[in-house]
């Protein structure tokens, strides 16, 4: 599936704990776009793994992404994650509506806290129809379209998410904390909606680089 959901595999306990974590060192940890590969993120991976209900999903993302990684016939190494924890508020712009690729094959979404309720919390939006050929030369001219639709003003690319939701291009997901979110972000064109009130705080894992 486009987008697979394992409901409440992170405990509440867990949630509140990784939250407090994030607090503490806001003082020392504010990426002027809200992300960074750190050593918190990778910590907080090491306490899901913790729990069975985490621990098997996993597993089963990672097993089913291999399989399909085998039939397309792309190479990966079974190298390390990449755990990167994003927190983001109505002051990064900039970071929002930034449609784009993953260069990793899976992705696992761990909300960590949503925003505050309004038409604009960050919610996730995925495109329905995934690229078929990623051929080198293909990849470059995507990516340098992307590039140039991301560096559009914020209205702009505000209109376009809303535009393509309306004509049925994309879907809004809205990710709930302690669920776990699975897709291929290597095929499947997504984004974020902006914040408008509060932060949205989320775990990002991505597996296999092909």
């Amino acid at each position: 599936p486009r987008l697979q959901v394992f409901e409440g595999v992170v405990p509440r306990q867990l949630l509140a704990e990784m939250n407090a974590t994030v607090d503490a060192c806001r003082q020392a940890w504010r990426p002027a776009d809200g992300r960074r590969a750190t050593d918190t993120a990778a910590q907080f991976a090491e306490l899901l793994r913790r729990h069975d209900p985490f621990r098997l999903a996993e597993r089963q993302a990672c097993a089913r992404s291999r399989q399909g990684a085998r039939q397309a016939g792309w190479a990966i190494e079974r190298a390390q994650p990449l755990y990167v924890l994003r927190c983001i508020n109505g002051g990064l712009r900039g970071q929002s509506h930034l449609r784009h690729y993953d260069s990793h094959i899976l992705t696992l979404l761990i909300p960590l806290q949503q925003a505050a309720p309004s038409r604009e919390n960050g919610d996730l939006i995925l495109y329905r129809h995934p690229r078929e050929a990623v051929a080198a030369w293909k990849n470059v001219i995507t990516k340098v379209r992307l590039i140039l639709m991301r560096s559009l003003p914020f209205v702009v690319r505000r209109a376009l998410t809303f535009h393509h939701l309306a004509h049925g291009r994309c879907e809004r997901v809205a990710c709930v904390p302690g669920n776990v979110y699975v897709f291929n972000g290597f095929i499947t064109l997504h984004a974020n909606l902006h914040v408008e009130a509060g932060e949205r705080r989320s775990l990002i894992f991505h597996y296999y680089d092909p």
